[in-house]
């Protein structure tokens, strides 16, 4: 996982049940940073922990009053999202991530 500028997170990698823990620390810590955007284009494989770490993300950024959009989303995760009625509650841009 890396941290892009201030405004953006980008998460390269797999966001699975391994990594999610590091993910989940990484994410909270670009929220306190201010994060308006998170871009999952660097993201080939998740998981449903994965799902939870940006679900916890949403959440967090709710509770600081902070806008967010997520971008670049894999189709696979946003199957799984679709799966579990939960891509309501995820700010989606689907702009191209670099827009």
């Amino acid at each position: 996982m890396t941290a892009g500028t201030q405004a953006d997170w980008r998460p390269s990698g797999p966001l699975t049940l391994e990594t999610a823990g590091a993910a989940l620390a990484e994410a909270r810590r670009a929220v306190a940073d201010g994060v308006s955007r998170v871009d999952l284009s660097g993201v080939p494989q998740a998981d449903s922990a994965g799902l939870a770490v940006l679900l916890d993300l949403v959440r967090e950024a709710a509770r600081r009053e902070q806008s967010l959009d997520l971008v670049g989303m894999p189709a696979g995760l946003r199957s799984l999202a679709d799966l579990y009625g939960v891509t309501d509650l995820l700010p989606l841009n689907e702009a191209a991530p670099g827009a």
